[in-house]
């Protein structure tokens, strides 16, 4: 294999982890088995990540900056509350897909992990999606579009836990069709609206 630098080295291993964590599960996995998936041995894994917590945190810091960049991309330029919340959350689907791997990682540890850090990056995780869905129900509240006795946050955290859901139910089981989600964003927005 040829002799990466440190940075692509680094994003080569969490690469690999992603795809190594996504088969095994998090707690089944060992710093052996990603560093024997890199093709590389684990002390060369163990100069860029000081243990397997630390690669996971790795992971799910990077699907978190990249899911708020694309929602922020989305809607960038778009000033209508409601369009910005119909084109993020029917972005969701796809999104899930292209991250399938990062998120079996992510909801697998989830249910399953105890590691404090692992916890902990999981809960920095949502607060971020959290943050996001937050500053967007608020942004239609202030435009007139949303309710405004609605809470800004509990609204986020019915958005957050709806896009969970419909994450995990896809992932494993692909049960939920274009139609009822298209349907589902629409009584979302209706319970919002003024």
């Amino acid at each position: 294999m040829p002799r990466l630098r440190a940075e692509q080295r680094k994003q080569q291993l969490i690469g690999v982890a992603v795809q190594v964590f996504a088969r095994g599960g998090y707690s089944g996995t060992t710093t052996a088995e990603i560093a024997r998936a890199a093709g590389v041995t684990e002390p060369i894994l163990y100069r860029h990540f000081k243990n397997k917590a630390e690669l996971f945190v790795a992971i799910v810091h990077s699907v978190s900056r990249s899911t708020v960049e694309h929602f922020e991309e989305l809607i960038a330029g778009e000033t209508d509350p409601i369009r910005r919340v119909r084109k993020v959350c029917a972005a969701i689907p796809d999104h899930i897909r292209r991250h399938a791997d990062e998120y079996h990682v992510l909801h697998g540890a989830l249910t399953t992990s105890r590691d404090r850090k692992v916890v902990e990056v999981i809960k920095e995780h949502y607060a971020a999606m959290h943050n996001f869905f937050r500053q967007l129900v608020k942004h239609g509240q202030d435009a007139g579009a949303f309710r405004t006795k609605m809470d800004a946050k509990k609204a986020a955290w019915h958005l957050v836990m709806t896009g969970v859901g419909y994450a995990t139910l896809s992932l494993n089981l692909d049960i939920i069709d274009r139609a009822t989600i298209t349907e589902t964003i629409d009584e979302v927005l209706r319970g919002m609206k003024q």
